[in-house]
């Protein structure tokens, strides 16, 4: 593959691997992956901040023009994508940057630079110590809130209309607890006791929630969305805090919220519904709960790493949830190798066999597609229509290197074939389904987990063809989300923004280590990078 070349951004080197039978040749022109993530780290750490009202704040945008370094005044297609308003241009929002830390902290290992760990810090420390909405303490992050970089304050919501209200949902796990006790360890614990006091709804028995806090509202927790992937999230924050402050209500919340996933196992299958009071319509329309498979496995990485700080007993029921999680998933028929259909995304709590549903009886009678597809699929990261192979992958990769399940081996690696001839150029070519309808589009964090995963077949096979392919779509992103000379990737091949939300911390993360696995392998092993967007 030929590309333009952008200043520095390009070395070349030609590998040949063998790949089973045959030999696998890397991009011919392999740009220089570790010097496009160093620019856009250093642009971020010299220029993303150059703009704001005050440039000495430490937080990093989530949202820039590639060229001038500014929020952008216009419209921007991607936080349509990522269903949040255009307030949240506004913001800086730490769950979005979170793998941009990760990278700045590898890059001070590899290079020897303190300042690019150092500010990841500052910013990290900066931010749980004074990004809290003051009534109950829930940091401004995630899904829906950020902190707003114009008016210094929580932002990320309309402030007129109807929908102002302010809302606290976890959009990644939080992988920093550990630093962020030793940072801030007041905040966080006021944090952790937020999301059980408040997040947390204790009116009836048993304890239910919503991953909406709505913090505007008389009373923030709601009940119903209770969904295991968001409980993992908060029995991590919880246990964090229990391991620090010793706070005897923190081991209570841990405790609570396994016994009510505990509870809600199918006596049949042993797998999770996805929200004790989130139902939909099958084809027969019938209103039933379903699974939602990633969902489950997410709670067990949380509980299996959460476990070891728990008393004994509590300890061996947290594995014990985890594993049966792990059972449940790997007890569908996933069939996400090369001409398969995927895996199993959306599925009947008894029989766990792939199942389409509605959200409501008014939209299946008029015979519109089903808003939850059983399989994945192509391209495009979407809270609508069919989720990618990506939507799962970074959870089965946690999931495996906790475990060494090799059901999870066998998934990932039938998965990584897919990936061996998949193109996402013939994605990008399809003619739209219906007329107005946007052309097609892939974001940047598709791409970089599509890399993750050949990364981490890799590491599982030593097999050459999927590191080979892993610089060969390594290559292609370079071409797309870097087409010029600006150090930012764009949000997605067709818009020319830089978002956080689009993910490009993933793909910039992603290409790093397939950087160092093919040149600095020794120094790899040093570096821990983890697949977050699960």
């Amino acid at each position: 593959m030929n590309m333009r070349t952008t200043g520095s951004q390009m070395l070349f080197f030609v590998f040949l691997s063998v790949c089973g039978t045959g030999l696998a040749a890397a991009p011919a022109d392999q740009p220089d992956l570790l010097g496009i993530v160093r620019r856009y780290a250093d642009a971020m750490i010299d220029q993303s901040r150059s703009q704001l009202p005050e440039p000495k704040s430490p937080l990093f945008p989530i949202v820039l023009t590639r060229d001038t370094f500014q929020i952008p005044p216009g419209k921007v297609g991607n936080l349509v994508t990522a269903r949040v308003p255009q307030e949240f241009k506004n913001i800086a929002n730490v769950h979005h940057d979170l793998n941009l830390y990760q990278v700045l902290h590898a890059l001070t290992k590899l290079t020897g630079e303190a300042k690019y760990a150092a500010e990841a810090d500052r910013v990290i420390g900066y931010f749980l110590k004074n990004c809290q909405e003051p009534k109950y303490g829930f940091y401004c992050w995630g899904e829906h809130l950020g902190w707003d970089l114009l008016r210094n304050a929580p932002g990320g919501n309309p402030t007129t209309g109807p929908y102002t209200d302010q809302i606290h949902e976890f959009y990644r796990p939080w992988i920093f607890w550990e630093k962020s006790f030793s940072i801030a360890p007041e905040q966080c614990l006021r944090f952790a006791q937020a999301l059980w006091r408040h997040q947390v709804d204790h009116t009836k028995k048993p304890i239910s929630f919503s991953r909406h806090a709505m913090i505007s509202s008389k009373t923030p927790s709601r009940r119903g969305m209770d969904f295991p992937r968001h409980g993992g999230f908060y029995i991590a924050t919880w246990a964090a805090a229990y391991k620090h402050k010793a706070d005897p209500e923190m081991l209570q919340a841990v405790e609570e919220m396994v016994t009510f996933y505990e509870s809600r196992r199918d006596p049949t299958s042993g797998a999770i519904p996805h929200g004790s009071g989130d139902f939909a319509f099958d084809r027969n329309g019938k209103r039933t709960q379903y699974i939602y498979s990633q969902s489950p496995v997410a709670l067990a990485i949380e509980l299996e790493a959460a476990a070891p700080a728990m008393p004994e007993a509590l300890r061996q029921r947290m594995l014990a949830l985890a594993k049966s999680a792990d059972a449940s998933f790997l007890a569908m028929a996933h069939d996400p190798g090369p001409g398969g259909k995927g895996f199993i995304l959306f599925a009947d709590p008894k029989t766990l066999a792939p199942t389409e549903y509605w959200l409501t009886k008014e939209e299946l009678d008029l015979g519109l597609p089903p808003r939850r597809i059983p399989y994945t699929g192509g391209w495009r990261s979407s809270y609508t229509g069919q989720h990618p192979h990506t939507w799962v992958v970074p959870s089965l990769i946690a999931r495996f290197q906790q475990t060494g399940n090799v059901g999870y081996k066998k998934l990932l690696l039938a998965c990584a074939d897919n990936y061996l001839t998949a193109d996402p150029d013939a994605a990008l070519n399809e003619k739209p389904a219906t007329k107005g309808e946007r052309k097609p589009d892939i974001e940047a964090g598709s791409i970089g987990n599509a890399i993750i995963l050949l990364n981490a077949a890799f590491k599982m096979t030593q097999d050459n063809k999927y590191l080979a392919r892993a610089e060969w779509f390594a290559t292609w992103g370079a071409k797309k989300f870097w087409p010029d000379d600006s150090p930012l990737p764009r949000a997605s091949v067709r818009e020319n923004v830089y978002s956080a939300a689009s993910r490009c911390d993933t793909l910039a993360m992603a290409m790093l280590h397939t950087s160092l696995l093919r040149h600095q392998p020794e120094r790899e092993k040093e570096v821990s990078l983890i697949a977050t967007d699960r």
